[in-house]
């Protein structure tokens, strides 16, 4: 069974050769690696490149390139296209993996009859040196991986997964390019579908978290606003859509989500012309969704902060 790793390669040139060493260190040899060159503007890819060139072992290097600088969404979309691969493994490369990280996996896709997905334990690596895991649960049925996906009980980032590449083919379940949080997105829209994900027991993928506290971690920016409003919107075209049963569960996600947003938009103190350019933007969201926002099961304290910044908006 071959597996295809996916690694956009994007202004990373201090972390690439931990990445690419960590696929070189792999027990499990049936692998390809497919690089996608997003037109960064350090030497990311010219280490990447001297690497492979020097590279004599089992792993397939594949290289691709973009024309001009797409996002992740876009780099990871090409890898897709271009993997031969039986499963997908997206490795962002920033991050790394165990030695037999393909191996574990490859072992419970076995055991359980080649599922979907099979998703390891990742291990968030702080900037000490300290760390957490995270891992996922068995899901046998779609209405357990859609319950998991709202409650949060499922890791929903793409790496560190054994994803079977038709279901890429099947239902054409494509990274949305030009936003931020194309995880989330992406997640939901296969939890409507999927029938199974594998937790497995072992850790497969070291994120590295950095600085929780510098600047590029803890800001909220405007982009990253207005891409939330973009994947609530894309979420309720799914009302139709899901199983009858997971209608109710998705309306009290989307309303949960909305207020929220808002919230965080007081909390952070953003303009009150942007908090007005929000609230709008999901007022007709909502509208369009016929979604009633006071029987939702969010805090009383966050509805009445959402009902009192659309008062306000009212009267600006």
């Amino acid at each position: 069974m071959r597996v295809s790793v996916v690694i956009p390669i994007y202004n990373v040139k201090k972390y690439i050769i931990r990445c690419l060493k960590s696929v070189q260190r792999q027990t499990y040899t049936d692998i390809e690696c497919i690089l996608v060159d997003d037109k960064g503007q350090d030497d990311s890819m010219r280490i990447a490149k001297q690497f492979v060139d020097a590279y004599k072992g089992a792993v397939k290097f594949v290289l691709c390139e973009h024309s001009v600088n797409q996002g992740l969404s876009a780099a990871r979309n090409t890898g897709i296209n271009k993997a031969s691969g039986d499963y997908i493994f997206f490795l962002d490369s920033d991050d790394s993996i165990p030695d037999d990280s393909i191996e574990k996996l490859v072992h419970e896709a076995e055991k359980y009859h080649y599922p979907e997905i099979v998703s390891g334990i990742t291990r968030h690596i702080l900037a000490d040196d300290s760390y957490y895991d995270v891992k996922t649960e068995n899901f046998r049925c779609n209405d357990d991986v859609f319950k998991g996906y709202i409650h949060n009980s499922w890791n929903i980032i793409a790496c560190n997964k054994l994803i079977r590449k038709d279901i890429f083919s099947k239902h054409k379940t494509f990274f949305l390019q030009g936003i931020t949080h194309e995880d989330v997105l992406w997640s939901f829209e296969i939890s409507t579908y999927v029938e199974n994900i594998i937790g497995c027991p072992h850790v497969t993928y070291n994120y590295y978290l950095g600085d929780m506290n510098s600047i590029s971690r803890s800001s909220l920016s405007k982009k990253r606003v207005l891409d939330n409003l973009t994947i609530l919107e894309q979420k309720t075209l799914y009302l139709k859509k899901i199983n009858i049963n997971n209608v109710y569960l998705l309306k009290q996600h989307i309303k949960n989500e909305s207020i929220n947003l808002v919230y965080v938009l007081v909390r952070h103190k953003f303009s009150i012309s942007f908090i007005k350019e929000v609230n709008g933007k999901l007022r007709k969201i909502l509208k369009n969704s016929s979604l009633n926002m006071v029987r939702s099961s969010v805090p009383l304290y966050r509805k009445f902060i959402f009902a009192m910044v659309s008062l306000l908006c009212h009267f600006l």
